[in-house]
């Protein structure tokens, strides 16, 4: 180990020399002044404040992680780090030239110079890619710049360009909290929550074995709301009854479960005067997420007494012969039918626990069969073959990965259409992981729109997942009942009907 560190810091002092031994008057003049610009992180506060100035609601998140990060990054490198690897500086030797800049007291190593450059631009990036383009060459000049004024050896940056990086990865589950907090905490104007203390609570039966919903009632009833009456899920067509016997106040209905729960609530309740709450204690819980619903069991249930009152869509599949079902994420047919079909077995689900998700996606990805269906929208009629069809109603996907349809909101009036041809598996893939690092390219096979309505006529009977359960055959039309549902939100979520 210490041969090997030895080897190290002769590699890195070679380097140090090889990068520092000319001098460049204009270069090194022009480093200085990019390198002093960044002096207590003065040069990305700018930029931020531009940003935030001159962007939208997203660029002005984008400015705020970015600084969250470099506050984290700071606090870490210049406190603790530093302290505990205790390098020196570079040291002047006999013959150097003067040092363009004034050498810093701390210590070397971590450079907190790059640790604050990559961490801002990872923050930023994270939220607004195409910022990363101008952003990045700043952050590594500023970077390079501190090797070239003999501030610092090269693996000081390497170092900290590192845990910049990792820092502004991080900061996205401290920025959550925060925000959580404050959605749950924030109260809207009281004519604006909802009216009722009373609750009808509805479960899924793993949430209604968790420790999850113990608490939850724990804390619903400190809250001052009053359970007055329990149902699971699988009993839901009791609850339509038990809402008209309280007249023009109803109870809240709250949601505890996943998507799946959340759907079938939603289902029973949409054009009545019923408020639902939510309690995401799902797996994914898209649906929470797209309206900011803190995922915190505490911040979840204050907001049902702090939050507003919020009309949002709601997605409806009408069969011929059949009442409409309506959906609060998404409809999918193909992949994810494949999906559930595993992921919902109780056996497995028991054996293999937090896995079965990610083994129900690997055997869904492997089989991927083909079906034919004619497809109806705005005038169009076209004849495809897919392995993958969703008609999707709110934004958010992938659960804590937090990924969004460009646009989306889950009261724009729009069902958002994803269409999978058969692909090879690296297509497939790259499909899936353009969206989660926040790019945005046409993928040959792989199509999206938007749409009021949408008629699906398979050739052959293919069953539909709603919100994630296996609901029947796929043919009929979707379209958006608008504005269909009353759910209490936080202060932060838009509400353009309100």
């Amino acid at each position: 180990m210490l041969r090997a560190l030895a080897a190290l810091d002769a590699w890195d002092q070679w380097l140090f020399r090889r990068l520092t031994r000319r001098e460049r008057r204009v270069v090194d003049h022009r480093l200085k002044q990019l390198s002093n610009s960044a002096n207590r992180s003065v040069l990305w506060l700018a930029i931020a404040a531009l940003i935030a100035i001159f962007g939208g609601h997203r660029s002005r998140r984008a400015a705020l992680r970015g600084v969250v990060s470099i506050a984290i990054t700071s606090t870490l490198v210049n406190l603790p780090l530093k302290y505990l690897a205790r390098r020196d500086r570079p040291p002047m030797r006999r013959g150097d030239r003067p040092l363009p800049v004034s050498l810093p007291g701390s210590f070397s190593f971590p450079s907190g110079h790059s640790a604050s450059a990559f961490a801002f631009a990872t923050g930023v990036a994270l939220e607004q890619p195409g910022l990363l383009v101008p952003i990045l060459p700043l952050a590594i000049g500023v970077a390079y710049s501190r090797v070239h004024l003999r501030v610092h050896y090269p693996f000081d940056v390497l170092a900290g360009a590192t845990i910049g990086t990792a820092m502004g990865l991080a900061s996205e589950p401290l920025m959550r909290a925060a925000r959580e907090w404050r959605d749950s905490a924030v109260p809207v104007p009281e004519e604006e929550r909802a009216r009722s203390r009373e609750v009808i609570l509805v479960s899924s039966p793993h949430a209604g074995r968790g420790a999850s919903l113990v608490r939850a009632r724990a804390a619903m009833a400190s809250a001052g709301l009053q359970i007055v009456s329990e149902l699971g899920v699988e009993d839901i067509e009791q609850l339509p009854g038990l809402l008209s016997r309280n007249g023009s106040r109803p109870p809240i209905v709250v949601a505890a479960g996943g998507d799946g729960t959340v759907g079938s609530v939603a289902d029973a309740v949409i054009g009545t005067p019923a408020v639902m709450g939510i309690l995401p204690l799902g797996t994914s819980n898209d649906f929470a997420r797209s309206l900011n619903i803190p995922m915190r069991v505490g911040n979840a249930v204050r907001l049902l007494t702090h939050g507003r009152v919020s009309r949002v869509d709601a997605g409806r599949l009408t069969r011929a012969g059949q009442p409409p079902r309506h959906f609060v994420h998404a409809a999918a047919a193909g992949l994810n039918v494949q999906f559930a079909k595993f992921a919902t077995r109780a056996d497995l689900r028991r054996r293999l626990g937090k896995l079965t998700y990610a083994i129900a996606a690997a055997v869904a990805l492997r089989e991927r069969p083909v079906f034919k269906a004619q497809v109806e929208y705005e005038g169009r009629v076209e004849p495809l073959e897919l392995v993958h069809l969703a008609v999707i109603n709110a934004p958010v996907f992938g659960g804590f990965l937090d990924l969004k349809i460009p646009g989306g909101a889950p009261d724009d009036g729009r069902l958002h259409v994803i269409m999978v041809e058969h692909l090879p598996m690296r297509r497939l893939l790259r499909s899936a992981f353009y969206p989660a690092i926040g790019l945005h390219r046409a993928i040959r096979g792989f199509r999206t729109m938007q749409v009021a309505r949408l008629t699906v006529l398979p050739a052959d009977p293919i069953d539909v997942t709603l919100d994630g359960e296996i609901a029947g055959p796929v043919s009929g039309t979707f379209d958006v009942v608008r504005g269909g549902l009353r759910v209490i939100t936080p202060a932060s979520f838009k509400d353009d009907r309100r």
